[in-house]
């Protein structure tokens, strides 16, 4: 089975620097450290920010699927690659 848009979103989040998301200290870093921590559910605007920071991730984001063809990879596909 699959994984999930949430594992997928939280695989991401565990690789990206919050610094990446938000000024420190602002409102939205300790959203972001809310959602990242778990103790918080992610919005549909956070996860077009974060497609907006890994523009190569954003159909494996939604869908789970790679297609290289058109650049659109995943984190497992690039390490592998």
């Amino acid at each position: 089975m699959g994984t999930s848009m949430l594992d997928r979103v939280l695989k991401l989040l565990a690789a990206t620097s919050l610094k990446d998301l938000a000024e420190v200290n602002s409102k939205e870093y300790v959203r972001w450290q809310s959602i990242k921590r778990g103790k918080a559910r992610i919005s549909v605007e956070e996860i077009e920010q974060l497609g907006k920071l890994y523009p190569s991730y954003r159909w494996w984001l939604m869908t789970g699927e790679v297609m290289p063809d058109k650049g659109q990879t995943s984190p497992e596909y690039d390490e592998a690659n």
